[in-house]
């Protein structure tokens, strides 16, 4: 599904939404969860945030692996979703640039949905580096040691996330958190292709510290731009949103706190999709 071409569009369910003070539209729907009240969640939870001097803003955008091992986690990533365009039926060639992903699919929500369906969650043993190799790089930027398992649920996954451009791709305006199976977490994003100051992640500055009743959001899954999400999604908010792209470049990752806001903003590249890796990460 594609967004409006007005990025000023009144279909927005929320006061506008600007990124870097950019217009942008953010139509929500959803069945509206019970009044919060002035918790704020990450204040009962493991926050591995708290010993970074990044803690206050909740990210920061850091040096990637070093030596070449950042550009080759790049081109295995790169593989993998060639790979999953293939198994789909795209005769892609072994040198296909994964940024015109969206060539290739088009506006076939099936095939589209199929590649999904192989790319939203790796076993981390398809990592095409070492695992140990982030965690320490995490755990450096947040100041103790991480590991890439899910206690919660007992898995150890990657994930690469496909934004088409001008497409509803993207997740609404959310709180990783708001998922029990997130909560307790560190996230990174590591850009693989196409990732600009147009495309990439934006959040919202120290939001992990706001209350619960600063932001009305939907009791389950949200419906954002026609699209359903599992994840909840913000409906209104009781102060004004500023989301940024921190943009981390192709030799860097940002780090940041699940708890904060994120997501939303479009891929507004005229003619490239944003593919990023996502991977969450749990104190040692």
């Amino acid at each position: 599904m594609s967004l409006p071409t007005n990025p000023a569009s009144p279909d927005s369910s929320l006061p506008q939404l600007r990124v870097d003070g950019q217009p942008v539209p953010h139509r929500v729907e959803g069945r509206p969860a019970a009044a919060e009240d002035n918790t704020v969640l990450l204040s009962g939870d493991v926050d591995l945030s708290a010993q970074a001097p990044w803690a206050t803003a909740g990210f920061a955008v850091v040096p990637g692996l070093p030596g070449g091992l950042q550009a080759a986690l790049q081109a295995g990533l790169a593989e993998l979703l060639r790979e999953a365009l293939r198994n789909v039926g795209c005769a892609v060639a072994p040198d296909f640039d994964i940024s015109q992903y969206h060539r290739v699919i088009g506006d076939d929500a099936q095939r589209h949905l199929a590649v999904i369906a192989q790319t939203k969650a790796y076993e981390l043993a398809r990592l095409p580096v070492a695992p140990a190799l982030l965690e320490a790089l995490v755990s450096a930027a947040c100041g103790q040691p991480v590991r890439a398992y899910n206690p919660n649920v007992q898995e150890a996954v990657f994930h690469l996330r496909i934004v088409r451009p001008h497409r509803a791709d993207q997740n609404p305006l959310h709180r990783d958190a708001w998922l029990p199976r997130y909560r307790h977490a560190l996230n990174i994003y590591l850009p693989v292709a196409g990732s600009t100051a147009q495309s990439s992640l934006a959040l919202v500055p120290g939001s992990h510290h706001w209350p619960e009743s600063d932001v009305e959001r939907t009791a389950g899954g949200a419906i954002f731009h026609g699209v359903p999400y599992t994840v909840p999604g913000v409906l209104r908010p009781a102060r004004p949103l500023e989301l940024m792209r921190p943009n981390p470049g192709p030799d860097e990752v940002l780090v940041f706190s699940p708890y904060l806001l994120h997501g939303a903003a479009a891929n507004l590249n005229p003619d490239a999709t944003r593919v990023s890796l996502e991977m969450r990460f749990w104190r040692a």
